[in-house]
């Protein structure tokens, strides 16, 4: 597959998806140790099914180890510049989102920008879903992630959520 596919591919495709180290990655990450550098565009999960039953915060992040459910870190995990969330929810009570960042990936996590809220969903038809921008190339934050507080613990549903990525 590997050869078949770089045959449709041409030559500067074929660059871009070359596997760098940090120190050699020209496209933002700079010289920070010896991490490979992958495709700047992809997906982690941020929430997988996850049953709110109480009115506590909760973090698509939990320092830099990953939340138990979410085994793909839920934190852009590469230096893409475009980074978005996409929340489905079938709770049926509303959610407060609001967006984080941090500037290692580590244990502090800051708010910034205005908070939005998920509506509840009804019990019929689609889900409910919500889409937030998180940064651009005006607004680069290396690490991003979302904390969600409902102010009525829900009695039923769950929340998926994912990272998307590209740059």
């Amino acid at each position: 597959m590997g050869s078949a596919f770089r045959a449709v591919t041409s030559q500067q495709d074929q660059r871009q998806q070359e596997w760098v180290t940090r120190a050699q990655d020209v496209n933002g990450g700079g010289p920070q140790g010896l991490r490979l550098v992958g495709l700047t565009y992809g997906e982690d999960v941020m929430f997988s099914a996850l049953q709110i039953r109480d009115t506590a915060a909760h973090a698509s992040y939990n320092g830099s180890t990953p939340p138990s459910n979410n085994p793909n870190g839920g934190w852009d995990q590469v230096y893409a510049p475009y980074k978005t969330a996409a929340l489905v929810s079938t709770l049926n009570q509303s959610l407060t989102v609001q967006p984080v960042f941090s500037r290692d990936g580590g244990a502090t996590w800051y708010p910034y920008d205005a908070a939005s809220t998920l509506p509840a969903y009804g019990g019929t038809g689609p889900a409910q879903t919500l889409v937030l921008g998180l940064s651009t190339p005006s607004l680069y934050l290396p690490y991003v992630g979302v904390q969600v507080t409902a102010a009525v613990a829900p009695a039923s549903g769950s929340l998926s959520g994912w990272l998307e990525r590209l740059g």
